[in-house]
C-alpha cells in the first residue's frame, strides 16, 4: 500500500519549520512519484527524507550558494582539499564573488573537474552548480536527468526547482543507486557514499535520520526494522575474532554496538575513529586477520 505522502509531509514538518513551497508543493502532489520509485515504506521514506533535508538545509535552498568568504573557501576549495585546489592569495580575491568562484571549482577555471561534470562552456560552472533537492551539480547531470525525467533542466535548469519537478531529479537519482536495497539495511553510510562520493556530513545525516524515523514510525526500533545483511553479518563475525567487546551479536544490523567495535578497532589500528567501515578501515580488518591467521 503507497505511502501517504501529505500524512509524511504534516508528520515531518516538525523537521523542516521553513520549508519553501517549492518542496512543500513537491511532496505534496508526488505520491505517484514516490510509489514508482518504490519509496513506499516509512524505512525507506525515513532515508530519502535524512538525505533531502541534509541537502537542501530543511528544504531551505533552491541552489547552491557560492557566496563564499576567503577562509571557507579555501577550507572546502583549497589545496589539499579539492581538486580545484585554490590557494589562499586565489581565495582572497574570490571571495564573495559567487560566479567567478563557481567558474574557479566547477568550470573550466578547474578543466579535470569540468570535464568530470560536463561542463564546456565560459558560464557553465555558476550555471549549472548545485541544484534542487540532491543538488544536482553539472551540465552533463542536468542533461542525463532531464533525458530521464523528459524535463529540459539543461536549457531551463530552474525547473529543477519548480513544484511540479522538484522531486523528479532526486528520485530519479535515487532509483539509478539502488539505493532502497541500503534503506532496507538501514546502510545510511552507503546511501550517504552514493549521494555524497563521500561521506561528508554523515552524522547530520544520520541525526535527521534518526529524528524522521521516529515520526513516521513511531515506536519501531530503525535498526530491527532493516533487512539483515550478510556483508554486516561478517563484519561482525571479523570484529569477534579481532576481540570485540562485548562480543557482537552476529545478527547482520549494523547498529550501535557494531558501529562501536568498528570504531574500538579504528583507534587500535590507528585509523579515523569515526564507526564508518569504510574501504580502508575494511582492507585494514582484512589485513590484521591475514596477519592474525599467519601468526
Amino acid at each position: 500500500m503507497p505511502i501517504d505522502v501529505v500524512d509524511v509531509l504534516n508528520r515531518s514538518m516538525p523537521m523542516m519549520p521553513d520549508a519553501l513551497s517549492n518542496y512543500t508543493q513537491a511532496i505534496r502532489q508526488s505520491g505517484q512519484l514516490f510509489e514508482q520509485a518504490g519509496i513506499t515504506t516509512p524505512l525507506r521514506m525515513a532515508h530519502f527524507l535524512a538525505q533531502t533535508l541534509f541537502e537542501t538545509g530543511r528544504f531551505t535552498i533552491l541552489r547552491e550558494n557560492m557566496n563564499y568568504s576567503a577562509q571557507r573557501l579555501f577550507e572546502v576549495f583549497g589545496v589539499n582539499h579539492h581538486s580545484a585546489a585554490v590557494t589562499l592569495e586565489e581565495a582572497a580575491d574570490l571571495a564573495h564573488h559567487p560566479e567567478q568562484i563557481a567558474e574557479r571549482v566547477y568550470g573550466l577555471g578547474n578543466p579535470h573537474k569540468a570535464q568530470e561534470l560536463g561542463n564546456s562552456r565560459a558560464d557553465d560552472g555558476f550555471r549549472y552548480r548545485g541544484n534542487g533537492v540532491l543538488q544536482m551539480t553539472g551540465r552533463g547531470a542536468h542533461r542525463r536527468t532531464g533525458q530521464a525525467c523528459g524535463v529540459d533542466f539543461e536549457g531551463n535548469p530552474d525547473l529543477a526547482t519548480a513544484p511540479e519537478h522538484a522531486l523528479k531529479p532526486a528520485l530519479q537519482e535515487w532509483t539509478e543507486g539502488g539505493l532502497n536495497a541500503f534503506a532496507d539495511k538501514n546502510d545510511i553510510a552507503t546511501i550517504t557514499r552514493k549521494i555524497n562520493g563521500g561521506f561528508n556530513g554523515l552524522p547530520e545525516r544520520k541525526l535527521m535520520f534518526d529524528k524522521v524515523f521516529p515520526l513516521l514510525q513511531p515506536g519501531v526500533d530503525p535498526v530491527a526494522a532493516g533487512d539483515p545483511d550478510d556483508d554486516v553479518r561478517s563484519l561482525q563475525r571479523d570484529l569477534n575474532t579481532l576481540g570485540a567487546d562485548p562480543r557482537l551479536e552476529v545478527d547482520g544490523r549494523f547498529g550501535k554496538q557494531t558501529r562501536l567495535a568498528v570504531r574500538e578497532f579504528q583507534v587500535t589500528a590507528g585509523l579515523a575513529a569515526d564507526g564508518i567501515p569504510g574501504p580502508v578501515t575494511m582492507a585494514t580488518i582484512k589485513l590484521t586477520l591475514d596477519t592474525l591467521r599467519g601468526s
